[in-house]
C-alpha cells in the first residue's frame, strides 16, 4: 500500500521503496531463528502486499471496510514486526490508520539518563499530517517500559492524542485488541533490539 501522507522527517520511510526489501520471502530476514513472541494472529487471509476483502473466515471485523482492511501486527522479534498483510518490517513501525511507516529509530536505553538522547519532538511529526488522527497512541519503547521525555508527551498531547507508553510487546498486544473494537488508535513501536531497517543486520 501506498501511503498518502506527505512525510518530510529523515526518520520516517514509507514501505512503498522498501516493501522488495522486506518482503517475508526474502531469506536474508531469516538466518537465524531469535525468540518470538507470536501475537493474536490476524482473522483474515490475504496475498502478499495487498489487501482484499476475499477469503475471509466465518468471523470478521465489523468495523473494518473493504477498501481499508484492518493491519494487525502478527508477531514481532529481535529482527522486527511481522504484520498481517504478510510484511516483515525490520526495525521500528508507526501504524496509524491501518497504514504502516518503517520507523528509523533505536530503542532507548534505560540503563543511562542519556537513554533518550537523539529523540525530539520530531520522530512523532507524522501525526501533524495524518487525518483522521488517533484518539490514542500506544508507544512501544523495544523490551523494557522507558518513560520518554515529558516534551515529547506533551507535544503529543498538543495535537489532541492520549499517549500511552509500554513495552513493544504489550504496545503490539494492546494494539490488536483495541483495532478490533474499531478504536481511533495508532502505534509507535521500536524495535526490541538496534536495528539498520534498510539492511535488517543489528547495529
Amino acid at each position: 500500500m501506498t501511503s498518502s501522507y506527505k512525510l518530510t522527517r529523515h526518520t520516517l520511510i514509507t514501505l512503498r521503496s522498501h516493501s522488495s526489501d522486506y518482503h517475508v520471502q526474502n531469506p536474508g530476514i531469516f538466518l537465524s531463528r531469535p525468540r518470538v513472541t507470536v501475537l493474536r494472529a490476524s482473522r483474515q487471509t490475504r496475498p502478499l502486499l495487498f489487501h482484499t476483502s476475499a477469503s475471509r473466515s466465518a468471523l470478521q471485523n465489523i468495523f473494518e471496510t473493504p477498501e481499508r482492511p484492518s493491519l494487525s501486527i502478527v508477531k514481532l522479534n529481535e529482527r522486527g514486526f511481522h504484520l498481517s498483510d504478510r510484511l516483515v518490517i525490520p526495525g521500528g513501525v508507526i501504524i496509524s490508520d491501518h497504514r504502516a511507516f518503517l520507523w528509523d529509530v533505536d530503542p532507548p536505553s534505560p540503563a543511562t539518563p542519556q537513554g533518550w538522547g537523539g529523540w525530539s519532538k520530531e520522530r512523532f511529526a507524522i501525526f501533524e499530517s495524518v487525518s483522521p488522527r488517533p484518539e490514542i497512541l500506544l508507544f512501544g519503547t523495544g523490551q523494557t517500559v522507558v518513560p520518554p521525555p515529558a516534551a515529547i508527551k506533551e507535544y503529543v498531547s498538543s495535537l489532541g492524542v492520549q499517549m500511552d507508553v509500554m513495552d513493544s510487546r504489550n504496545a503490539a498486544s494492546t494494539y490488536n485488541l483495541l483495532i478490533e473494537e474499531g478504536r481511533r488508535i495508532a502505534v509507535a513501536l521500536c524495535p526490541l533490539e538496534p536495528i539498520n531497517p534498510r539492511s535488517g543486520d543489528s547495529r
